[in-house]
């Protein structure tokens, strides 16, 4: 290598430093580190992410649970209204509506259990509408239907084992408790978690579940609690109780805003259950022409034709009521209760064909709307029945099982259809899953025996199709079920077919049955004669068919 001393140039043309093009470095340096600061804080989002969706306000909610209830889903229209209340929970108005759907979807649950649960829930709505603003007229007017239609539901008049009540009695010497007096809990408006003093000489207030009863003392919560002549046994139900409210709500309506058509019906409809049919129809005609000139909203203008066509129908004007709800049915043509009203008007009136007409009608749109609703099925085997088909009337009531098959309610409804039809043998097994409830799998395997489902007792389908039913308490509503089954197990008093001893099953019914309602005179017969089947040497030999009772209706779903 040769080292010559000279300075080695690398370029020929040296550019000298830029400041501008520095500060524009710094500058996109600087705001890209501001960037992912701010990405890493939440405060700037990453790019290509999706559009975020516009948050709903109350106002959609109520517009779409209003298009849901004219459509006739009424689950969907709750639904809805849930939504409205959770993004503005302090409008009254949201509350009273959602109160108002709820309470009219009772009208579409089968047992009396799941009727009084929803109309349970209607109340906690309304309540809560009247507490947001209690001097908003439409709540009160709302609150007059809610309370009223609870009213409906409250059938229940004695306390039994398995009631929850409320006792308010003393504590005496050696911890022995003696009740005052014992209802049954929120007859009083107050329902007690928290038992008072309990040492001795003190007042005691508490609520819980009865467990036993006897002649001098009920054991409640696992506490005996002691009787004396002094103490009080509310048995009267809470029906009263909710019939005042209806009626103070119409009242407080009223003043509100005098001249409301919406409250006058719906105090029309108080009336009615009260049984002041007179000072009803004067009040149902009255809102129903203030109505017609245009005093309600459309949306509520069925709610009037529906209490007018109530009234008619508590005066037996069966034609007149019809055309009433066939008023409501143009407003809302979707609501499926109404037909079913129509059609039980008809059957009332002798018109079996147009009475299956219209709760065909109700099963149609259930269809269309994709709805599962037995009710419209059973009201067309319940008419069927009545007019002696007791072929068409079990395919019916089987669809409804279809539909809902863990209803207790229902099997007990085909094993009376059975029963009418002398099909003893299918009649048992059913009001047995009925009133002692069974498993899944049982219910599965009877649904396959009985042919409901093409599927074979025990196999995978049956257990899949199964569902567990809860047993049926005796009530006055399940007094015709509970009778039918023991007349139906003694058909079999003595016989070699019946797996078990028919008659030790029946004694079981009808020992329940006197236990509770002994001194029910058509009860006490019906015990009387299945006894005298069974102590019968020759019982099976020569069997006497027990003939069903004439008792009222079983009802389907008129309110």
């Amino acid at each position: 290598m040769r080292l010559t001393g000279d300075r080695l140039e690398l370029s020929r043309d040296r550019n000298r430093l830029n400041p501008a093009r520095i500060l524009i470095l710094l500058v996109l340096i600087g705001a890209g580190i501001l960037i992912i600061w701010g990405e890493r804080t939440g405060q700037v989002q990453p790019f290509f992410q999706p559009t975020p969706t516009a948050t709903r306000n109350a106002l959609s909610y109520r517009d779409e649970a209003q298009a849901h209830f004219t459509a006739g889903a009424l689950d969907r229209a709750i639904k809805a209204y849930e939504e409205a209340v959770r993004v503005d929970p302090e409008n009254e108005e949201l509350w009273a509506r959602l109160a108002r759907v709820l309470t009219y979807s009772s009208a579409l649950q089968t047992t009396l259990e799941d009727r009084q649960a929803r109309l349970a829930s209607a109340r906690e709505a309304i309540d809560r509408a009247v507490q947001i603003n209690p001097d908003n007229a439409f709540a009160h007017s709302i609150r007059t239907l809610v309370y009223d239609w609870s009213a409906s539901a409250e059938l229940k008049d004695i306390i039994t084992v398995g009631d929850r009540v409320r006792v308010s009695g003393v504590i005496g010497e050696g911890g022995i408790i003696t009740a005052n007096v014992i209802e049954l809990e929120g007859l009083s408006g107050e329902e007690v978690t928290e038992e008072g003093e309990v040492e001795e000489g003190a007042a005691l207030i508490f609520s819980a579940e009865i467990e036993a009863i006897t002649d001098d003392a009920w054991v409640i919560g696992g506490r005996t609690v002691n009787l004396s002549p002094l103490t009080v046994i509310r048995e009267k139900n809470r029906k009263e109780a909710f019939l005042a409210e209806a009626e103070q709500s119409a009242a407080q309506a009223a003043r509100l805003a005098p001249g409301s058509v919406l409250g006058t019906a719906y105090l029309a409809e108080v009336y009615v259950d009260q049984g002041n049919v007179a000072q009803a129809s004067d009040l149902a005609e009255s809102a129903r022409q203030r109505a017609l000139e245009g005093g309600v909203p459309q949306e509520f203008l069925m709610d009037v034709h529906r209490v007018y066509a109530t009234v008619l129908e508590n005066q037996a004007r069966y034609q007149a009521a019809i055309e009433a709800y066939l008023d409501a049915a143009k407003v809302s043509p979707n609501l499926t209760f109404l037909y079913i009203n129509i059609g039980a008007n008809y059957r009332a009136m002798g018109n079996f064909d147009l009475a299956i007409e219209y709760f065909a009608r109700a099963a149609r749109i259930n269809e269309q709307l994709g709805i599962d609703d037995p009710n419209p099925y059973l009201a067309i085997g319940n008419t069927y029945a009545r007019d002696g088909d007791f072929f068409i009337a079990a395919l019916n009531v089987e669809r409804a099982l279809m539909i809902d098959t863990a209803n207790p309610d229902i099997y007990a409804r085909l094993g009376t259809v059975y029963f009418q039809a002398r099909n003893y043998e299918s009649s048992i097994p059913v009001f047995k899953c009925a009133i002692e409830g069974c498993s899944a799998s049982e219910s599965g395997d009877l649904l396959c025996e009985l042919g409901i489902y093409l599927c074979e007792a025990g196999s995978d389908q049956a257990l899949e199709l199964g569902e567990e039913v809860d047993p049926l308490p005796l009530v006055n509503e399940t007094i015709e079920y509970y009778y039918t089954y023991g007349s139906a197990l003694t058909f079999y008093a003595g016989s070699e077919e019946y797996e078990g001893d028919a008659c030790a099953d029946a004694e079981a019914v009808f020992t329940q049955l006197m236990a509770k309602y002994g001194s029910d005179p058509l009860v006490a017969a019906i015990v009387a004669e299945g006894r005298a089947i069974c102590a019968s040497p020759d019982a099976f030999s020569t069997p006497t068919p027990v003939p069903t009772p004439t008792r009222p209706p079983i009802l389907t779903v008129i309110p």
